[in-house]
C-alpha cells in the first residue's frame, strides 16, 4: 500500500457533512456498495477502530487497517452521499460447514436505529447468495445485547455457544436460511 504526503502549507476542503435529517426514505435504494480502494481502506479502519468491540480492546486505525487488508476481497463498502457509511464482511466459509460468515457489520454510530444496518445486512445476504450459499452464520458476543437483538430480528437464531479462540469469551453462534 502506498502512503500518500499532504504537504502541511496546502488547506484541505472539509468533507461534505451528511445529512443525517434528511436520510431518504429509501435508504435501499440511495446507499450504493462498492468494493473498497486503497483509499477507501483508511475511512473503512477508522470506522471500525472507533466501533465496538474494537474500540473497547485498543484496537488502533492502524491495527484495524492491518487486520482489514487481509480481508479486503471480502468488504462491501456502503455510501451513502458520496460518503463511507458502513461496511459489511462477508466471506465464504465461516464457523458452519457450507455456509456463507458474516464477519464484522459496521455502521457509523449516528446512522445507526434508522434502517442503514438492515440495509448492509441486505448486502451481506445478497452477497452470500452469491456465493451460491443457502445459510449464512455469525458470532456475536451474548452480552451485546443490540446486536443480538438485531440479528434476531433479521431472522437469524443462535445454533450454538462457543469459546472465542482469539479472546477466550463466550460466543453465540447465529445462523439463517438464505
Amino acid at each position: 500500500m502506498t502512503m500518500k504526503q499532504v504537504d502541511p502549507g496546502v488547506e484541505m476542503a472539509p468533507a461534505p457533512v451528511l445529512d443525517v435529517v434528511g436520510l431518504p426514505n429509501d435508504l435501499m435504494a440511495a446507499v450504493k456498495f462498492t468494493l473498497p480502494t486503497d483509499e477507501d481502506m483508511t475511512a473503512v479502519a477508522a470506522l471500525r477502530a472507533s466501533s465496538e468491540p474494537w474500540k473497547s480492546r485498543g484496537e488502533t486505525q492502524e491495527d484495524s487497517l492491518k487486520a482489514l487488508t487481509q480481508l479486503k476481497p471480502f468488504i462491501h463498502v456502503a455510501r451513502l452521499q458520496s460518503q463511507i457509511v458502513g461496511y459489511v464482511t462477508v466471506e465464504r466459509d465461516g464457523p458452519v460447514p457450507g455456509a456463507a460468515y458474516l464477519r464484522n457489520i459496521v455502521v457509523k454510530p449516528e446512522l445507526r436505529k434508522k434502517g442503514l444496518g438492515m440495509v448492509v445486512l441486505e448486502q451481506a445476504l445478497t452477497a452470500a447468495r452469491d456465493m451460491y450459499r443457502k445459510t449464512i452464520a455469525l458470532r456475536v458476543d451474548p452480552s451485546n445485547a443490540p446486536a443480538v437483538g438485531f440479528y434476531r430480528k433479521a431472522g437469524f437464531t443462535t445454533v450454538a455457544t462457543v469459546v472465542s479462540k482469539k479472546s477466550g469469551k463466550l460466543r453465540l453462534l447465529m445462523s439463517r436460511e438464505l
